[in-house]
């Protein structure tokens, strides 16, 4: 894999150098700075603008309140963020590991989504498990313990925000991306912080955070944006914006639109080991959960996704230090992905909300605030997954400056009500919750910024907080420091901790399960079983430490690279564990069927609980980042990350899994009494991956751009019952093409492939095995 992918970027890179040597003296670049947009004119070196009369240099400093024709340059080599310091300053100054990806980027890259969008940055591992449908991991530490529930494999340690508001759904810990309301086209930027960070954001910014900076009018009057594209699989992607901006006020309204069909319309049965139609899925389901609503099983089986969503923004900004934004949004969803092991994997989920946010930013004080609503059905016919919420979340900081000290106190407030009364039998236990559930979080934080010597930067953050649904406190701590040891060198050091949030169904889970074994040969009469799962309000949050280096480094004014050291330990993890266990009976609660089977006629009793595990995780790994710009006609990326991941203290009680992960062969009973712990590597995440981004433009109508993703192998196993299953996903490298032509100064059409090869290799353990998708696209502008 690494040999093609050596083979791609040389190959690339080579086209762009020779095309813009052959082009350099026929064509120089035509700059209308009227119309140039802030986005737009990062895409210009500073040898382009230097061909600029100095009055239009000195026109564009005063449009975009720049203080001297040199800041206009550095624009062009380091996009600003604030994430990472919640202050405005370029990338290359971030006392932490930072990535961002601009508009014109997504734009130009293709992609058909916010998650497939974080192709393009280092760090991050992304899985299709259906046509269009992710699983996203920073760095990974994902699916621990390995062999548990798949829901384990879900990401809930890394916090995405739109413009300052959380999207984490508290019911499991994760991010749902199918509930975003916003697609690619709605986005100015997103910025990437690498890293526990709960010490700036709170928790849940444990492995990182992604934060969706959404557009906003940048020029006055009337502006509109709609693009539309569609191919195979029943693809189509629409989106589109009217925007008004007069001197004080702006206006936005916007929407979109996803359509797409998987790539088979069979289901893979883990226990079975194969195939089946869409008719046999709900009847196998139900083979495995008895409370499962076979009839409720999709009839759409070709479905992959079907999401929609309408925003509605509107700014004022009075003065230069004053600005109020509100965004209210609605949507709604409907996909096939996998979830949980509910027999299939695969499963419909079902949601819609409505959110409102407002943020506030008067000179150095900066506050949010907003309220979600909504209903999410996490599997369609397992009863208890279907659920109605409300979030409100409250948050404000300040920047107190003084010469080279900047002091920043912030405070937040989270609130969460989770409720399934209206869609289970409350009194029969049939749903998870069976009543209502809250969560609450409050929290205040101390951020220090010094600067020495003009060279030398100390970060150091302190955050604590108080869990009072339930009833717990934590801390979290964000240290850091950066060495200016040139102008082109750059050196940091991060050391932090962070921590997640209580989930609802980890705290508040009720469940209460009724199972009948049949008569056989021993038993004439069968055996009753009652299993109950209980959530537990001790838990710990799952915490991770984290120890980074790194230093960014400009080769030449056009030619930057970024390299970071990474070492965390992680811990707290939780699964369900039996409280009561007669002889024989394994550690997930369930009863061997002989040992049932020797009472004609008994009834047994099984309760579990969510317990934290001894479990511990440690990661090492490095990523490393090359950029270059040769000019406005050819720019490059290439990025990658190798890690590894070591478990200590996983917990076997089980003979047959003991011996396939250690070659040993134990007795049951010996270990089914006393639990072997062992160390071992996990594999799930990949040891390597990354990818690479091409964009040429050989004239001004003509736009090329490719990009390649890829990682290694993987491996992992399942447990279904007593059986043991080595899962393991081959390498895949896949290929993305897009072409666009200007037709005028308001039309472009487009074509669009991802994975250009048609690589059907699985992502994601028992998925689908997704393939090409190949569209024709329009964007007219006016």
């Amino acid at each position: 894999m690494k040999n093609v992918l050596f083979k791609y970027m040389v190959a690339v890179m080579a086209l762009g150098i020779f095309s813009n040597h052959i082009n350099a003296q026929q064509e120089k670049p035509i700059i209308n700075i009227n119309e140039l947009t802030l986005e737009q004119m990062k895409n210009y070196t500073q040898d382009d603008l230097l061909q600029l009369p100095f009055e239009d240099l000195i026109a564009l400093v005063k449009k975009f309140k720049l203080s001297s024709v040199q800041e206009l340059y550095n624009l062009l080599l380091n996009p600003t963020q604030s994430t990472a310091s919640k202050m405005e300053e370029d990338v290359f100054q971030s006392p932490l590991a930072t990535t961002v990806i601009t508009a014109d980027e997504l734009k130009k890259s293709g992609a058909r989504s916010i998650p497939e969008a974080l192709k393009l940055a280092p760090g991050f591992i992304v899985r299709e498990k259906t046509n269009g449908n992710y699983d996203v991991h920073i760095r990974g530490n994902d699916f621990i313990a390995p062999g548990s529930d798949l829901s384990n494999s879900v990401n809930s340690t890394t916090l995405v925000m739109i413009d300052n508001r959380p999207v984490y759904n508290s019911f499991l810990g994760a991010t749902f991306w199918e509930n975003l309301p916003i697609s690619v086209n709605d986005i100015d930027k997103i910025e990437i912080i690498y890293g526990p960070s709960a010490a700036l954001y709170g928790p849940n910014a444990v492995s990182g955070v992604i934060h969706l900076i959404t557009k906003k009018a940048d020029k006055d009057g009337f502006q509109t944006d709609f693009d539309i594209q569609a191919g195979n699989n029943n693809t189509k992607i629409a989106s589109g914006a009217f925007n008004y901006k007069n001197e004080n006020w702006a206006f936005n309204l916007s929407g979109n639109y996803t359509n797409s069909d998987r790539f088979q319309d069979t289901y893979y049965i883990p226990q079975l080991n194969e195939e089946v139609s869409g008719e046999e899925v709900g009847a196998q389901n139900a083979i495995k959960d008895t409370n499962y609503i076979a009839s409720e099983f999709t009839n759409d089986y070709s479905l992959a996704k079907d999401q929609g969503a309408f925003n509605i923004g509107i700014s004022y900004h009075p003065s230069d230090n004053i600005e109020l934004t509100y965004r209210g949004s609605y949507q709604a969803s409907t996909i096939q992905t996998a979830y949980m092991d509910v027999g299939s994997v695969i499963s419909t989920r079902k949601s819609s909300s409505f959110s409102n946010s407002l943020n506030l930013n008067i000179g150095n004080f900066d506050g949010h605030f907003s309220l979600l609503s909504g209903n999410l059905n996490a599997i369609k016919g397992m009863p208890g997954y279907e659920y109605d919420y409300k979030e409100a979340i409250g948050k404000m900081g300040y920047n107190f400056k003084y010469k080279n000290l900047v002091v920043r106190p912030g405070v937040t407030a989270n609130y969460a009500y989770y409720s399934d009364e209206d869609y289970v039998d409350v009194e029969a236990n049939t749903g998870l919750l069976n009543g209502s559930a809250e969560l609450g979080t409050i929290q205040g934080s101390l951020r220090l910024d010094y600067t020495a010597f003009e060279r030398l930067r100390i970060v150091g953050a302190w955050l604590q907080g108080y869990f009072y649904k339930p009833e717990r406190s934590y801390n979290s701590y964000q240290f850091a420091s950066s060495y200016k040891a040139s102008d082109k060198t750059l050196i940091r050091m991060v050391a932090s901790k962070s921590n997640s949030s209580p989930f609802v169904l980890n705290t508040y889970m009720d469940k209460s399960i009724q199972m009948f074994m049949p008569a056989n040969e021993t038993n004439e009469e069968g055996t009753s079983l009652s299993l109950n799962m209980v959530g537990n309000e001790n838990l710990k949050p799952q915490e991770m430490n984290m120890l980074e280096l790194g230093v960014r480094h400009n080769f030449m004014k056009n030619l930057h690279a970024d390299v970071s050291v990474f070492y965390n330990k992680s811990k707290n993890y939780s699964q369900l564990v039996s409280e009561q266990r007669n002889p024989g009976e394994q550690e997930t609660g369930s009863a061997p069927e002989e040992e049932i089977n020797q009472e004609p006629g008994s009834s047994i009793t099984i309760t579990e609980s969510m317990q934290n595990m001894d479990l511990k995780s440690s990661q090492f790994g490095v990523t490393a980042s090359l950029k270059y710009v040769m000019s406005h006609k050819f720019n490059a990326a290439i990025f990658a990350t190798y890690q590894k991941t070591d478990l200590d203290d996983f917990k076997i009680s089980d003979a047959t899994v003991y011996q396939e992960l250690t070659g040993e062969a134990i007795d049951p009973m010996t270990l089914n009494q006393d639990p072997a712990y062992i160390s071992m590597e996990h594999q799930y995440t990949p040891s390597f991956f990354g990818g690479a981004s091409f964009n040429y433009a050989p004239s001004k109508k003509w736009n090329i751009n490719t990009s390649v993703y890829g990682y290694s192998k993987q491996k992992s196993f399942y447990t279904e019952g007593r059986s043991f299953m080595n899962v393991e996903i081959d390498p895949k490298i896949s290929f993305n093409l897009k072409t666009s032509y200007q037709v005028n100064n308001w039309m472009q059409i487009y074509v669009n492939a991802r994975n250009l090869t048609n690589n059907t290799n699985r992502e994601f353990m028992f998925t689908d095995k997704t393939g090409g998708i190949y569209m024709g696209g329009v964007n007219i502008k006016l």
